[in-house]
């Protein structure tokens, strides 16, 4: 999974944060809401620049978050405190390496993080969340649907400009390879300053759920990110697992 994220950091909120934050609010934040009855540990997967932690600390104050990502340079960008840092792998990160097994009663990952692992990937991912977990705790996560990657953004080209940078994205979605290649080229008055290439993967609702199921955790509930309903055409939706 080469996906670096160096460059991506320092201009990963100009560019993502409005509607990440949006995603956060409509999506884990509201399920958790209904979730956590009181004070509680979470773990967010993918975290990058603490966005996610962020909104779940304005929202729900009493929950303490632990941001986990590979990118050491993303979290300090977003400023999260070292005692709530673990820099590594989302993919394989379970208890008995000096994890804290089974001290988490939550587990999420916002604004499609696990769309970047390959099912292989996703499903070790799956197991550790499962590890970290206390028996009864929840994952949730929201995961972009193959109707965004493969349609919407098949062949998909445009800029954005913001603070004198311009920001171009190029969708690519690869049918042989059944995924979707991203180019990000950030530019400031003409002069490429880098590009980066990410790869986003995606699986039936129904594949996740066997997934899932095998490692340990079941599926409560599964809705489009901004409503209570469910429609496999939706660009996103938001899954909440139960670890047995």
């Amino acid at each position: 999974m080469p996906i670096a994220y160096t460059q991506w950091a320092a201009t990963y909120e100009l560019f993502e944060g409005e509607s990440a934050r949006e995603t956060w609010r409509q999506g884990i934040a509201a399920d958790l809401a209904k979730l956590a009855d009181g004070p509680g540990r979470v773990l967010d997967l993918g975290a990058g620049t603490g966005i996610g932690t962020r909104v779940l600390g304005e929202l729900l104050p009493r929950l303490e978050v632990t941001s986990l990502d590979r990118s050491p340079e993303m979290l300090d960008w977003g400023k999260v405190p070292k005692a709530r840092q673990i820099v590594c792998d989302m993919t394989d990160f379970r208890a008995g390496e000096g994890f804290p097994g089974g001290a988490f009663d939550f587990v999420v990952s916002g604004f499609d993080a696990l769309n970047y692992l390959p099912p292989e990937a996703l499903a070790g991912c799956l197991a550790s969340a499962a590890d970290a977990l206390r028996p009864g705790g929840h994952m949730v996560f929201d995961y972009s649907t193959r109707k965004v990657l493969s349609a919407d953004w098949a062949a998909l080209e445009y800029s954005q400009e913001k603070d004198g940078h311009t920001l171009h994205r190029r969708h690519v979605w690869e049918r042989a390879h059944d995924r979707s290649r991203t180019v990000l080229t950030l530019s400031r008055g003409g002069e490429i300053l880098w590009r980066e290439t990410h790869i986003q993967y995606v699986v039936d609702p129904f594949t996740l759920e066997e997934v899932a199921r095998a490692n340990g955790l079941h599926t409560v509930a599964v809705r489009n990110i901004d409503s209570d309903a469910y429609s496999p055409s939706h660009t996103t939706h938001l899954y909440v697992l139960r670890r047995k």
